[in-house]
């Protein structure tokens, strides 16, 4: 009902917390033996889609502050432990066109092995997944908690990049467009794939959270035209797809990417999340502006969480009153919860959330 713009009692919750700030709450007191999503009534459960090369997995070097290996999408990284953020990339193995012949068959639709769907996050290394049989059962004992299921994958922008570099992605998509458009054809089609085998097993997620970064602070990370030259026909592809099979599409894009929002909208995307505060995206003004074509999942700012109780109180209010009306809002934070919010500053969010979310309020 949420999604198809109708008012339901309440708003939707969901989000996402770093490992730091579950560490911190546990000592604080959150509950060690309930998952948290349980806790907090949130309304999604989470699969994940392995789109990687699916390449040997090598830990190359441990000491007692960190981890350098080699991952299954195709880089090298260092990462450390105990501490949330973003990896050390250190080397990609797709440098040249001539590397991507040699290992693009690793993406070809072939599920003679081991289901690429898991309940355990792909961020995760040096995970066993389970048959396809296997998955089949975890779902359908899912799908008795009776949440909205959503199948989180890489988009092909994020995929490409993981295995060919960052920077030679971006200037790739300048000085050799037909090479990158490649590589994000051959990662959709990989997705779509895996969406056909596993329809094959009853296994049906309501929706598809594509994880792709975008934006940075201060706008798109290439130019409107580029994303429609290189990006929008894979983006527009998976939709079509998931809207012949009533699936709903998520996607995930930090920074501002206002610019390229319309495009997103031809492209199928039905939900936009996270909203950063810091980069400038304000809910209200998305709502008013593609409140009849677009559903919002975030924009409540992590940094009102640590701040004063009157300041985190008027963020949510004065956000829901325009966000929620006519359905089509779904609480998140606008980033990951992050260490600085304590674990009852969390619980008083949460208890603004059910005073100012709900459509029966007095």
């Amino acid at each position: 009902m949420l999604l198809s713009f109708k008012e339901p009692d309440r708003i939707g919750l969901a989000d996402a917390f770093w490992e730091d700030t579950l560490g911190r709450w546990r000592e604080e007191g959150s509950p060690a033996d309930v998952d948290l999503r349980d806790y907090f009534g949130f309304d999604f459960d989470s699969l994940f889609l392995d789109a990687s090369l699916r390449l040997p997995e090598k830990l190359l070097e441990e000491t007692e502050e960190y981890t350098i290996r080699e991952d299954k999408h195709g880089f090298t990284a260092k990462q450390w432990k105990g501490r949330a953020g973003a990896l050390g990339y250190l080397d990609h193995r797709i440098k040249t066109r001539e590397d991507w012949e040699r290992l693009r068959h690793r993406l070809d639709v072939d599920f003679s092995g081991t289901s690429r769907i898991h309940h355990v996050s792909y961020f995760e290394p040096f995970v066993a997944y389970p048959s396809w049989e296997e998955m089949a059962d975890y779902f359908q004992r899912l799908r008795q908690r009776e949440r909205f299921i959503l199948l989180h994958v890489y988009g092909p922008f994020e995929a490409t990049w993981r295995k060919h570099g960052f920077e030679a992605t971006l200037m790739d998509m300048a000085a050799d467009p037909g090479f990158i458009a490649d590589m994000a054809r051959a990662h959709v089609d990989l997705i779509i794939g895996t969406l056909d085998k596993a329809r094959g097993y009853g296994i049906e997620p309501d929706g598809l959270f594509l994880i792709e970064d975008l934006g940075m602070t201060t706008g798109p990370l290439f130019s409107p035209r580029t994303y429609e030259q290189v990006l929008f026909p894979e983006h527009r592809r998976l939709g079509d797809y998931l809207r012949s099979h009533g699936i709903y599409y998520f996607i995930h894009s930090d920074g501002d990417i206002r610019t390229l929002i319309p495009r997103l909208i031809e492209a199928g995307i039905q939900v936009l999340q996270p909203l950063e505060t810091k980069a400038g995206l304000d809910v209200r003004e998305l709502k008013r502006e593609y409140g009849r074509d677009l559903a919002f999942m975030g924009n409540i700012s992590v940094r009102k969480m640590s701040a004063s109780r009157a300041e985190l109180e008027a963020e949510i209010r004065s956000k829901l009153e325009i966000a929620k009306r006519g359905g089509g809002y779904i609480y998140h934070s606008d980033h990951s919860v992050p260490p600085t919010v304590s674990f009852a500053d969390y619980v008083y969010l949460m208890e603004l959330l059910h005073k100012y979310g709900r459509y029966t309020a007095s």
